[in-house]
This record gives C-alpha cells, structure tokens and sequence, in this order.
C-alpha cells in the first residue's frame, strides 16, 4: 500500500509539471501565431495543471489515517474529485465550440501554417509519451485514470491538429487557398466536438459511484461466481451479494441464508469462508471492505423487509 502510494504521488506530480510546461507552450504559441485551435490545447493544459494539483491533494489527504471521522474511509472523495474535474473540461469544451461558432460567423481567422505546424508535431509526440506511461499505471488508482483520459484527449487533440494543418499546408497551394482562415474554427469543432463524451462518461460513472451503484460486471461477476462455488460446497440454498466501488475501494456484502443441511457450523467454518472468499477473488486488484454475514431468517439478508 505504501508503495503504491508513492507511485500515484510521484505519476501526479510528473502530469502537473508535464501540463504546466505544454500549457505555457501551447498559450503563448496559440496567440503568437492566431491560432483558437492551440489556444484552447494550452488552455486545456493550464487547466489540467490546477486540476492535477488538486487530485494531487486529495490523494494525500484520502491516504491519511482518520477512522475515527471517517469509518468507512475517505475514497468517497475520489469520484467527487473527479466529477469537478471533468465538469471543468466539460465548461471549457462548450466554450470552445462557442468561440469556434462566433469565429466562423466572422470570416475565420488567418493562422501561420508553418508555425502550428510545429507545434502540433511537438505537442502530439510528447502528450503520447505522458499519456503512454500514466495508462500503464492507471488500471487501480481512478486519479490516474482520469490523469491518463486528459493526456489521451491532449494526445488525440494535437494529432488532429496535427492533421488539420498539415491539411491545411496542402490547400495553401492549391487554388482553393480562400478556405485557410475557415481550418482553425472548423478543427476546434470536429475535435473539441468529438471530446465531449469523454468528460460525460466520466461524469456519469463517477456519480455512479457517489451513488454506490453496481461496478462494471466482470466486477460483480468475480465475486458472484465465488460466492456460488461456497454455496454448493457447503450446501448453503440462498445468498445474497452486493457490490458497490467506490474510488479505489470495492464494498462487497455478502449474506448466506442457511439451511437444515448447510455445513456452517462454527465461527471457523465462517472465517474459512470468509477467507476463501478473499483468496478466490485476489485477481480484482482494488482494496476490499468485506463483509460476510450468516443467518437462517432470510428477513436479515433482505435488508429492506427491516
């Protein structure tokens, strides 16, 4: 735990520096050469800094002892972090669009072609490079999955560029050259429009989060399929399973309704449960919070008849 603590620290602290350095770059590139398209990637960058620092934060503050506050632990903070993140892209994408639109309305704008260039080949080579080493630690830290969906975006983003200006470069010698100053409005459409659903699909899961709704079914399934292997070895007819994650932390519920025939008898044969239960689902690499209950009043497992 320790040790994966440092790691997420240390992957954070590498997108921050990463994304204030394009952000800078990418501002001052984007008004030098009048260009909306790689305005809005520095913007996107700047943006990402301040939001990176704030993962940054919380994921200390989250890795802080405190039972005593917060019994259940404090990983209900992640998926919050996380809609204020992209809740933030989000505001920034439709703006975009918006100056985009109002762009368009007005003629364009004339961009020096050479220049972006440039700059788009040097951004889509190093927002690859981010976004390849956070995506190879992202699979049990939903802060860096969300750091390695802003660096793909960034990354899919300046490769579109990329392609646009060099589009563009080939127009310029052809006698449609009256079309240039409509490519930087046009390419913040097509892009930024293509982004949206990620902030909302992030979004969306991550209140399903808030809500402790069901995870991912091969989640679900991993737990169910060990629960029905201790049903029938032990002849248990009935149980109950419910999962909810929460940021980096599964909550499973497990309920065995018992029968005339069932061979658990003793606290050990519980905990022999309880710890095959542990050992048969150690592939899912989240932290657990298990809870495994007993009875032969199906009334306590169905929580709602209480």
């Amino acid at each position: 735990m320790f040790g994966k603590s440092i790691n997420e620290k240390k992957l954070l602290w590498i997108s921050v520096i990463a994304a204030l350095i394009f952000a800078l770059v990418g501002i001052v590139w984007g008004i030098a050469i009048s260009s909306q398209i790689i305005l809005f990637d520095g913007a996107y960058s700047f943006i990402s800094v301040l939001l990176s620092l704030m993962s940054l934060i919380v994921a200390r503050y989250i890795q802080q002892s405190d039972a005593a506050r917060f019994p259940y632990g404090k990983e209900m903070l992640e998926p919050l972090v996380i809609i204020v993140k992209y809740t933030i892209i989000l505001v920034l994408c439709i703006a975009a669009i918006s100056a985009a639109i109002e762009s368009l309305a007005s003629g364009g704008r004339e961009v020096s072609i050479g220049h972006a260039l440039v700059f788009a080949a040097i951004s889509t080579i190093g927002c690859a490079a981010v976004y390849w080493m956070l995506n190879r630690h992202k699979k049990n830290s939903g802060f860096i999955r969300a750091e390695a969906n802003q660096w793909k975006m960034d990354t899919l983003l300046s490769a579109a560029v990329l392609f646009g200006f060099a589009a563009a470069w080939v127009v310029s010698l052809t006698p449609y050259r009256y079309l240039m100053p409509y490519v930087d409005p046009i390419m913040v459409l097509l892009v930024v429009g293509y982004f949206l659903k990620t902030p909302i699909r992030e979004i969306t899961k991550s209140f399903k989060e808030v809500l402790e709704m069901t995870p991912d079914r091969d989640i679900e399934t991993e737990f169910k399929t060990a629960v029905q292997a201790i049903e029938s070895r032990y002849q248990i007819p009935e149980s109950i399973v419910r999962v909810a994650k929460v940021g980096n932390k599964l909550f499973i519920d497990v309920d065995f309704i018992l029968g005339p025939q069932s061979k658990i008898v003793t606290t050990v044969d519980q905990d022999e449960v309880r710890a095959e239960i542990t050992r048969n689902t150690s592939a899912v690499g989240y932290k657990k919070w298990l809870t495994v209950s007993f009875t032969h009043d199906a009334k306590w497992a169905k929580k709602t008849h209480l």
